[in-house]
C-alpha cells in the first residue's frame, strides 16, 4: 500500500497523542501542516509542541525590528516557523515577514531549504503568485519579506466546516491553476498545496503563498532527506505519500482535493492519524462530488475525479488542459449551439459527403463514417462545425471517447443505415417479384408490399426528423445522437 514505515507511523502516534491534549481545531491545523520523517521521529512531535505552546507563550518579536521591517502582530504559524504583519520603514507599507523558527535554523539543510523558498519564490511573477520583497537575517532570526494580502486564507472560510459555492470555488482553483502553471514553466512545483496556503486578496483573486516545499527542476539541489514525507497529509498525492518520485501532477492533485474540500465543506479524507489520512489517499475513492452537493453540475465533478485520479497519468496532463477544463465549468461559460447552427453544419458536412460520392460511389458512407468519428474524436468539430465555431463534448466538457464517437455516427445515421439494410432484406424478399407502387395498378394483397414500404420508410422518416428537432427544444439543444453518446454540442469558446 506504500505505507511509511514504522517508525513514521510511531511519529505519527505521537502526533495524535499530543493532538488528543490540544484543541480539536489544533489537531486539524497539525493534519495539514505535519511535515513527517522517519529519520527524525521527533521533528513532528517537536513541531506540534511549537503549535500548542505558541498559543500559550509570550511572542518575544511582537514590537521587534528586524533590519528595516517592524513587527507588528502574528498572522500564523506552520511547519517552518511563523508569519507575521510588519511595516517596511524604508518604502512604507505592510509586508508579510516570513520567520524561521529558531531551532530550524540550526539545521543546516532546513535552513537551506527556507532560503530555497525565497529565492524561488522570488524569481516568480504572476498575479496569482505572491512576492517576494527581501530575505536576510538578524541577529540569528533568519527571515524573507513578501506581499502582504489584505484578505485571509481559504482555509479561514472553511476553518468551521463551512463550503464555499461550488461556482466560486471553481473560480478560486482557477486562479491557483494559472499560477501553477507560471510557476511550473518556470521550473517549480510547489508541492504543499492546500486551503490554508491560497489567499484570497481584497478583489477576491486568489494568490498562492508558501513555497516552502517548493521543488526546482531545473538542477537545484534536492534538500529533501531520504525518506522523508513532505507535505499536508489532508491533500497529500498518492505518490507522495508513498515518497515516490513527483511532479507537475501531485500539485494538480492537491489543488483537486483543496477543490473538494471548498465545495463540500471537508477534505475528501479523514482519520485519527497523519498515517490514516496518507492510507486513504492511496487505496480509498473519495465520496462523490455530487453525493455531498447534488446541486454541483456533473461536468464539476468529472473535473474533480479527473485531477484526484490514484495514477498520475489519469490525471490531466499539463495545466493548459486543467485551465480549459476548469473554464469550462464555470458557470455560465458553456454556452450551447442553437439549432440552425447545428443544421447549417451539418448541411456542410453531408454536402462533402455526397461529392466524395460522386467519386467513389457506395463506399462514400464508410468514408462519411471515418470522416464523422475521427474528426469527433480527435478534435470534436468536423469541417461544418469548424467553420460555425462548434464543437463537440462530453457532458463535463471534455474530449469524447472513441466509443461516444461511434454511438454518436451510429445514432446520427441510424435512419440511412436501416433503410440501407431494409433495401438490402426487400431485394432478398421480392427479387422475383414485380412490386407497382401505382395505385391504378393495384388491388387486393399487391397493395400490402407497397404499403409495407412506404409505411416503413415514411415512419422511419419521421422518426429520424423527429431526433434531430430534439435539439430544438431540449434545453441544452441536445439531439437524440447526443443523448445516446452522452454528448452535447457547444460553441468553441475562445480562450
Amino acid at each position: 500500500m506504500g505505507v511509511p514505515p514504522d517508525d513514521t507511523t510511531e511519529g505519527a502516534d505521537s502526533i495524535n497523542t499530543g493532538l488528543s491534549r490540544a484543541k480539536p481545531e489544533v489537531g486539524k491545523r497539525a493534519l495539514e501542516e505535519t511535515v513527517l520523517a522517519p529519520s527524525l521521529p521527533g521533528a513532528s512531535v517537536s513541531g506540534l509542541s511549537r503549535a500548542a505552546a505558541a498559543a500559550l507563550a509570550p511572542d518575544s518579536l511582537l514590537g521587534r525590528r528586524l533590519k528595516h521591517f517592524e513587527v507588528q502582530r502574528l498572522l500564523g504559524r506552520g511547519g517552518m516557523g511563523a508569519v507575521y504583519l510588519a511595516h517596511d520603514t524604508s518604502l512604507d507599507r505592510p509586508v508579510a515577514l516570513k520567520v524561521l523558527a529558531p531551532e530550524i535554523a540550526q539545521d543546516p539543510d532546513l535552513l537551506a531549504r527556507f532560503v530555497r523558498e525565497a529565492r524561488a519564490q522570488a524569481r516568480l511573477r504572476h498575479p496569482n503568485i505572491t512576492p517576494i520583497y527581501y530575505i536576510g537575517e538578524d541577529a540569528g532570526t533568519h527571515f524573507f519579506a513578501m506581499e502582504y494580502v489584505d484578505g485571509e486564507a481559504i482555509a479561514a472560510q472553511l476553518a468551521h466546516g463551512d463550503h464555499i459555492p461550488w461556482g466560486t470555488a471553481v473560480e478560486h482553483a482557477l486562479g491557483a491553476a494559472r499560477g501553477l502553471r507560471a510557476a511550473y514553466q518556470q521550473g517549480f512545483i510547489h508541492r504543499d498545496i492546500k486551503p490554508g496556503n491560497l489567499l484570497l486578496d481584497a478583489d477576491g483573486q486568489v494568490k498562492i503563498a508558501d513555497f516552502g516545499l517548493v521543488k526546482s527542476l531545473k538542477g537545484d539541489c534536492e534538500l529533501t532527506r531520504e525518506g522523508v514525507i513532505l507535505g499536508s497529509p489532508l491533500y497529500m498525492a498518492p505518490e507522495q505519500g508513498r515518497m515516490e518520485t513527483v511532479d507537475h501532477r501531485a500539485d494538480i492533485y492537491s489543488l483537486g482535493c483543496a477543490l473538494y474540500h471548498m465545495i463540500t465543506g471537508s477534505p475528501p479524507f479523514e482519520a485519527p492519524s497523519a498515517v490514516g489520512v496518507i492510507s486513504k489517499h492511496v487505496t480509498d475513492r473519495a465520496r462523490p462530488l455530487r453525493a455531498v452537493r447534488p446541486e454541483v453540475p456533473l461536468g464539476v465533478e468529472r473535473v474533480v475525479e479527473r485531477m484526484m485520479a490514484k495514477d498520475p497519468q489519469n490525471r490531466f496532463l499539463g495545466y493548459d488542459e486543467l485551465i480549459a477544463a476548469l473554464e469550462r465549468a464555470l458557470p455560465g461559460r458553456q454556452e450551447y449551439s442553437g439549432f440552425w447552427a447545428r443544421s447549417m453544419a451539418a448541411g456542410i458536412d453531408w454536402t462533402l459527403v455526397l461529392v466524395l460520392a460522386i467519386f467513389i460511389g457506395r463506399w462514400a458512407f464508410l468514408a462519411g463514417a471515418a470522416y464523422f468519428i475521427l474528426l469527433h474524436r480527435l478534435t470534436g468539430q468536423t469541417l461544418g462545425k469548424w467553420l460555425l465555431k462548434l464543437q463537440v463534448v462530453d457532458v463535463a466538457g471534455e474530449r469524447i471517447a472513441w466509443r461516444a464517437a461511434g454511438l454518436r455516427f451510429l445514432t446520427y445515421a441510424w435512419a440511412p443505415i436501416l433503410w440501407g439494410i431494409s433495401g438490402v432484406v426487400l431485394y432478398m424478399l421480392v427479387a422475383h417479384t414485380r412490386v407497382s407502387f401505382r395505385l391504378a395498378e393495384l388491388t387486393g394483397k399487391e397493395l400490402v408490399t407497397p404499403a409495407l414500404i412506404l409505411g416503413g420508410y415514411g415512419a422511419t422518416l419521421l422518426g429520424y426528423l423527429g431526433g434531430l428537432l430534439l435539439a430544438a427544444f431540449h434545453p441544452q439543444k441536445r439531439a437524440l445522437h447526443d443523448l445516446a453518446a452522452g454528448t452535447q454540442v457547444t460553441y468553441k469558446l475562445k480562450r
